[in-house]
């Protein structure tokens, strides 16, 4: 980025500058990793399947030509899009948690624009596409990345709305749709961050931001317009009800099917790691206002805290309290912590020049994420049971295999092979009874089928795509099929992760 301590800050050229280089990072790597097993694996199969409009019902989403009802379909619906637009690759498939990167730094523009000047809006931008939890989150497919960027510009609009004014309702509403678009993304989770920041407003007294949120009728608007697809799922699939309310809303509470466990102050210690580098410029500033906090009165301390680092902290807790654990669930608590950064810094009078300690930090941060995406590609393989399939697959087509076994589920292994993939003795993945286009038998095999459907293929190769952890001590089918292959004295193909060996 120029040097800008010369010329009025921040200027025109400034945020040119800034956008320029925002992109330029974000966009660095995008496409040049394989997708990351299960999760990007899963959605980007979803995606594609719903792109498959003469097979299955646009309106429920599909897994391996099974019905999958775990997350609203709004994330399907973009990627399916983006490979109809783009084509079917990792960079296409990664466009939505781009555009959802891209609407989280709006909203951090308008809300910390709004509360503490252009100057502060300007670093805020930078400290968040710079924290490398949000720089990792646009480069991999998820439903987080999305959601905090419409949960995110769906704040910046609702404080946009100032009571009393003629737009201000235009505002609000649009804040109301962005919230509710969040919903369809990942249903329950939307409501964390209103929670949280709901809570931080009140604790810290801030009625006049309050009074433009408006978070009770918000709330109700959100479930109203939020509802539609789970009404018209259950309406065609009444088992759903159940599976709606007790694996999905209390089973994420009291403990997730999927086993998504860490213990209690799991999402604050990925908060001290994955929110750097940022988070430590809060220290100082903290240090320098105890004295006065502690010897003011009770309503003088909840008014002197800032409300956005209490709205960070809340989204951590809330997260800390339910049962289901993963990294990425904080996000949407990141952009509130680098608007509390981003303020700091305006006050200090900083511009963007590398003799400054704020450009030093940034400068050291974007080196270290453009080094992460050069190594990824190096790595994606050999990453346990995150790895990527893409290697170990374009080696068996390499090696001209019509058929693919895997002894683990890998999502991903569908979209670079294509359909002549079966997993075996996988959990029923069975969510109803009556999707449309569903074909459970396509992909999923009993551990009784393995054998008899390998040796009737008389005509294709088949090869067995074997995790490294169960080289040592494999399941009795896969025994089998390795102790009969073609060419019994063979060594396996190993690639990363991952063994490879021809059973027919």
């Amino acid at each position: 980025m120029p040097n800008l301590s010369q010329s009025p800050f921040p200027n025109r050229n400034a945020w040119i500058g800034l956008a320029i280089f925002v992109a330029l990072l974000h966009l660095i790597g995008l496409g040049n990793h394989g997708l990351l097993e299960p999760d990007e694996g899963r959605y980007a199969n979803m995606a594609a399947e719903w792109t498959e409009f003469d097979e299955h019902d646009w309106k429920e989403p599909v897994l391996s030509d099974v019905g999958h009802y775990d997350k609203p379909p709004l994330i399907y619906w973009l990627t399916g899009s983006s490979f109809l637009a783009f084509g079917r690759s990792e960079f296409s498939a990664r466009l939505p948690s781009l555009f959802g990167g891209f609407l989280t730094l709006a909203g951090v523009v308008l809300i910390a624009g709004r509360l503490h000047g252009a100057r502060a809006a300007w670093w805020s931008v930078l400290v968040t596409a710079t924290t490398f939890q949000f720089w990792a989150l646009t480069h991999l497919l998820s439903p987080d990345m999305l959601l905090c960027g419409l949960v995110t510009l769906g704040t910046g609009c609702a404080l946009q709305a100032t009571p009393g004014k003629r737009h201000g309702w235009l505002w609000w509403i649009a804040g109301a749709l962005f919230w509710s678009l969040g919903w369809w993304t990942k249903a329950t989770a939307a409501l964390v961050p209103l929670g949280a920041l709901t809570l931080a407003l009140l604790i810290t007294r801030r009625w006049d931001l309050l009074a433009r949120l408006r978070p009770v009728r918000l709330f109700l608007l959100i479930l109203l317009l939020g509802s539609p697809w789970y009404l018209l799922m259950v309406s065609k699939h009444h088992e759903l009800w159940d599976f709606f309310f007790h694996r999905e809303l209390a089973g994420r509470v009291t403990g997730h099917a999927d086993g998504r466990r860490g213990f209690p102050g799991f999402h604050f210690a990925v908060a001290l790691g994955f929110w750097l580098p940022w988070w430590p410029v809060l220290i100082s500033p903290a240090r320098r206002h105890w004295q006065t906090w502690r010897s003011a009165s009770w309503a003088e301390k909840c008014r002197s805290l800032p409300w956005e680092v209490v709205a960070a902290l809340g989204v951590i807790a809330i997260f800390s309290l339910v049962s289901s654990k993963l990294v990425t669930y904080i996000l949407p608590g990141l952009p509130y912590l680098a608007i509390a950064v981003g303020s700091v810094i305006a006050r200090t009078d900083a511009v963007f020049s590398f003799r400054q300690w704020p450009a030093r930090i940034a400068g050291i941060a974007t080196l270290s994420l453009i080094a992460t995406a050069l190594v990824m590609p190096g790595i994606e393989h050999s990453l346990s049971r995150n790895s990527s399939v893409r290697l170990p697959i374009a080696k068996a087509q390499e090696l001209d295999a019509r058929w693919l076994i895997c002894d683990e589920f890998w999502p991903g292994a569908e979209f670079y092979f294509g359909e002549f993939v079966w997993f075996v003795d996988v959990k029923n993945l069975m969510q109803v009874e009556s999707t449309r286009g569903q074909v459970p038998a396509k992909h999923f095999l009993s551990k009784n089928q393995v054998e008899p459907l390998v040796n009737a293929s008389d005509g294709p190769a088949v090869w067995l795509l074997q995790y490294r952890g169960h080289f040592q001590n494999p399941q009795k089918w896969a025994r089998k099929l390795i102790a009969t292959r073609p060419d019994p004295d063979s060594e396996p193909i190993q690639v990363g992760d991952f063994y490879l060996w021809r059973v027919r």
